[in-house]
């Protein structure tokens, strides 16, 4: 249950995430929701109000930017400023994105609430990934980040797996020099980085056998482009298959909130049919889905952490 202050402060605790997740925290998750600063206060209706007009507005501001190939200058510069940031007395604190924590409110089970802490949404996705690498990744014996950024997020796999070979692949040169430095100031030994674009995949890069991958808040950058990955993926044949992402078809579009997040979407030209593409590929029997959920967690702007786990069939 959500722990009721005087001062009408609530805090998520371990309990609050089964309906998320659908299942009761392990151990190792509960631990760490317990360690997460999970604090918030709901808001009124006249606050409601001001954030879903600056959700509107924001939507169809006229320099709203889409999301697509025309954006790796961007990304290699923002990437690029952390470069330096690394040493032997590394935190992977310093990495993460920046754009996480821009805004005071964020999305819980369809309504908008106000963290205490500007890290409760860059927290909450460590969440997810905590259940799912914690639940999927214990055992592999590599795992791939594709989309991996500054690679911020493999510290988490490593959390719960310390002998995999870690890689992280993304489309910018920066993100290499980033996973490059890691490794070779001693950070971590068994990471690894190589350069990768979802819009036009290397097929001379093969993934070890056996190997698991994920993408988290990257695919939905490709829009609508996301096939030649995904027969990537399927020609590799890892044993796994993570995503978490922007997933309209999860969304109930008579929902308020889901419905400008699904509008967001298309705005931005988010991931677009991606899970209707998995399932008629399930259904012609090349892969099978273990599991497609939203977590009903998200942004000021998107519902945008759903789960799909999939693998490709024999």
């Amino acid at each position: 249950m959500q722990r009721q202050a005087v001062d009408g402060v609530k805090r998520l605790t371990p309990e609050d995430f089964v309906d998320a997740f659908g299942v009761k925290p392990s151990a190792y998750l509960a631990a760490r929701i317990e360690a997460y600063d999970f604090c918030y206060r709901s808001l009124g209706p006249a606050e409601r109000d001001y954030r879903l007009r600056q959700v509107i507005e924001t939507m169809y501001h006229r320099d709203l930017v889409r999301a697509g190939e025309d954006r790796l200058s961007q990304w290699e510069a923002g990437w690029g400023v952390h470069v330096d940031q690394i040493d032997r007395d590394f935190d992977p604190e310093s990495i993460v994105p920046g754009y996480f924590g821009k805004h005071a409110v964020v999305r819980w089970k369809q309504e908008f609430i106000e963290p205490l802490d500007r890290r409760f949404e860059q927290r909450s996705l460590a969440v997810i990934q905590d259940w799912l690498f914690d639940t999927y990744l214990r055992d592999a014996k590599a795992i791939y980040e594709f989309g991996c950024g500054t690679g911020h997020n493999l510290f988490r796999v490593r959390a719960v797996n310390k002998q995999a070979a870690l890689w992280g692949l993304d489309w910018t040169e920066a993100s290499q020099r980033i996973l490059a430095k890691l490794n070779s100031v001693g950070v971590d030994d068994k990471l690894f980085g190589r350069r990768f674009n979802f819009f036009d995949p290397d097929r001379n890069f093969r993934l070890a056998p056996g190997a698991a991958i994920y993408t988290s808040a990257a695919l939905e950058q490709t829009g609508d482009r996301y096939q030649p990955f995904i027969r990537y993926l399927i020609d590799n044949r890892p044993s796994l298959c993570i995503h978490i992402e922007p997933i309209a078809e999860m969304l109930d579009e008579s929902n308020l909130l889901d419905f400008l997040s699904i509008t967001y979407f298309k705005r931005r030209n988010y991931l677009s049919g991606f899970l209707g593409y998995l399932r008629a590929l399930e259904r012609d029997g090349q892969i099978t889905i273990h599991l497609a959920r939203r977590s009903m967690i998200g942004s000021i702007f998107i519902d945008g952490y759903s789960v799909v786990v999939w693998s490709p069939n024999s």
